[in-house]
């Protein structure tokens, strides 16, 4: 075995501990609950999606044929909230939207930062990442869509606001991803998934729980990006 494919297989195998172990991790205070999952609409075109494999989002798909490893930085786009019709995100207050948009754009912030470089614009092998927190029934949808800007000295701090403990209406938290080429737009990679509480009937009742389950998919959509990407050096 040569120098540079035994490093290769030490980098694909080093992803894969990542991942486990962050998986691992998330299942402390959250779960991916049985059952499918809706969607909002905030994808556009759903498609392509297909059922996740254990471990993964409740839909998933993935571009065949991506050189992932040439994509080392990131766009993330500014988090938005996607309500449905009668749904339970748009009769929170704006203080509590604001909110729940801040902490799901340092979750996946915090975990892409790890292993890519965070850039504010398009370029050569920057993948554009934008993400909604949604609800099913999606009616007129764009209309109802809440948009969040977040300063970059904002999305590093630690995000204040309600109390560690408010109690919040959210049942449970359902989130879509897509990453395209920044500069081609296509699409490489699109999710969907739902989490609600471990250990509460009521779901995401607290904003540790509501955190722990926006950590979970900031730690599992990098530790996949880092998967895919040493599964293309290897090639």
């Amino acid at each position: 075995m040569t120098g540079s494919s035994a490093k290769r297989r030490a980098a694909l195998g080093a992803a894969h501990v990542v991942l486990l172990i962050v998986l691992m991790a998330g299942c402390a205070a959250s779960r991916q609950p049985r059952g499918a999952v809706e969607k909002s609409g905030f994808l556009g075109d759903y498609s392509q999606l297909e059922p996740g494999k254990s471990g993964q989002a409740k839909l998933v798909y993935i571009a065949p044929g991506v050189d992932w490893s040439r994509y080392r930085s990131v766009q993330l786009d500014s988090v938005t909230l996607w309500p449905g019709k009668d749904g339970t995100l748009a009769k929170l207050s704006p203080a509590v939207q604001q909110q729940l948009a801040d902490r799901l754009y340092k979750a996946l912030y915090d975990a892409l930062a790890k292993q890519n470089r965070m850039v504010t614009g398009a370029g050569a092998g920057v993948l554009r990442v934008r993400a909604a927190l949604t609800e099913a029934s999606p009616t007129n949808v764009p209309l109802n869509a809440v948009a969040t800007v977040i300063p970059q000295v904002r999305a590093l701090s630690t995000v204040t606001g309600l109390g560690a403990d408010t109690a919040l209406t959210v049942g449970e938290a359902t989130a879509e991803v897509e990453a395209s080429d920044s500069l081609t737009g296509r699409r490489l990679a699109a999710a969907v998934d739902r989490r609600v509480g471990q250990r509460s009937l009521r779901g995401l009742g607290t904003w540790s729980q509501v955190d722990a389950a926006f950590a979970a998919w900031g730690q599992q959509f990098a530790a996949r990006l880092a998967s895919l990407r040493a599964e293309s050096g290897s090639h």
